[in-house]
């Protein structure tokens, strides 16, 4: 039979032995899992505000742009309390401004009749005390007159007594009248010059009467009580307008406070997919409950297992090809971390669940590069989806082979 022929024999026998090579030539040259899931972290979008979801928010599956609107929220119950107080401070303290400005003006406007006043007073004082000079400068000429007949009528008394005609107490008359009316001469002299000292002081504005007598008119003196009052209506005025500035600025504050309050808007921090939300129109919410989950597609990765003898072959920058389960394509990727199997991982930040390990295997997370995935928005970005990673070895060690082998043996 053509069985027992030795040629059939040793095709057979090469045929088998090409069908062993092929089927261990990948497990010689490199490693392979088929346990990967493409995976990806998702952020937990939260309610900024107390209060109700106001619009259909988005839909599982919705790609959304960085920036765009998740969900509106309305509150209709800020405490507003503080804000009507604010209010209050405020319309108080321009009330007053404009109050204390009325009174300014009024006495703005008294002050103004009084120096008017004041001037009439002043200019009737200068023109009496002009017309008292000049009467009493007239009153120095009729007594220099006087004087001057007394002189001469006491010169010619001295020449007839010198003569015998008169006698010396008449002599004497005349020389006490000449004496009487020098005096009254120099008296109006001096009148005159105190007169015009008052009215120099007058046209000054400084007034000057006898003793018992006020220096200061009445209108001076409301005058210097309406400025008093005047400059202590502009520090009040300047205070209240300042403590209306100030309650102005914490009313902005307030005001944005209730105004962020009253409405938000969940906004998307970056490019990505609605991958779960807990809300309808009209959920009601509080601050920081969590509203919806966006898939992050910036950066996908694959966690696989291999087994943990392998663990030093393995290690972070190593490159692998990553193919989806169902298609052709060939995606590079870089490994990120190693960890072996008792190392624990965080499973909650992550779109799809990680392979479960219940023998010795190593966990390798593989960042796969910029591919279509990261923009398939439509697809979830393949999340979820099997691949197969497989690293290259660069050689074959048979010495640690070997020595592992030994090492079990004993």
């Amino acid at each position: 039979m053509i069985w027992n022929h030795r040629i059939t024999r040793i095709v057979v026998g090469l045929m088998l032995l090409t069908l062993v090579t092929v089927v261990s030539l990948p497990t010689i040259t490199g490693f392979t899992s088929l346990d990967g899931t493409v995976n990806a972290r998702f952020a937990v979008v939260n309610s900024p505000i107390d209060g109700t979801i106001a619009e259909e928010p988005l839909k599982v599956g919705s790609p959304v742009k960085a920036g765009q609107s998740l969900a509106e929220i309305r509150n209709t119950r800020v405490n507003r309390a503080i804000l009507a107080s604010l209010e209050a401070d405020r319309n108080t303290a321009l009330d007053r401004v404009a109050a204390l400005k009325k009174e300014r003006e009024e006495l703005s406007a008294l002050r103004e009749e009084l120096s008017g006043r004041l001037e009439v007073y002043k200019q009737t004082t200068i023109a009496n005390l002009e017309r008292e000079v000049e009467i009493l400068r007239k009153k120095v000429e009729v007594s220099q007159a006087q004087d001057l007949v007394a002189q001469v009528d006491l010169s010619r008394r001295m020449q007839l007594e010198s003569k015998g005609i008169l006698t010396q107490k008449l002599v004497e008359a005349a020389r006490a009248a000449g004496a009487a009316t020098g005096g009254e001469v120099e008296i109006s002299n001096l009148t005159v010059d105190q007169l015009q000292q008052r009215l120099n002081a007058v046209r000054q504005g400084i007034f000057v009467f006898g003793d018992g007598q006020n220096d200061v008119p009445y209108s001076r003196q409301r005058e210097d009580e309406v400025v008093v009052r005047i400059n202590d209506l502009n520090s009040r005025i300047a205070e209240n307008e300042t403590r209306a500035t100030e309650v102005q600025k914490q009313l902005v504050k307030e005001a944005n406070r209730v105004s962020s309050l009253e409405s938000a808007t969940a906004i998307a921090p970056f490019d990505g997919v609605v991958w779960a939300r807990s809300i309808v129109n009209g959920s009601n919410v509080v601050l920081n409950d969590e509203l919806m989950r966006l898939l992050d597609c910036r950066e996908l990765f694959v966690d696989i297992l291999v087994p943990e003898v392998n663990y030093d072959e393995i290690y972070p920058e190593l490159v692998a090809q990553v193919r989806l389960f169902g298609r052709s394509d060939v995606f590079k990727g870089t490994v990120i971390s190693v960890r072996g199997s008792s190392a624990s991982v965080e499973t909650d930040s992550f779109a799809a669940s990680l392979p479960p390990s219940t023998q010795r295997n190593a966990r390798i997370r593989v960042r796969l590069d910029p591919s279509f995935m990261n923009d398939d928005f439509a697809n979830s970005c393949q999340v979820g989806r099997t691949v197969q990673v497989r690293f290259s070895k660069h050689g074959i060690d048979v010495s640690n082979w070997v020595k592992s082998l030994w090492f079990s043996i004993l």
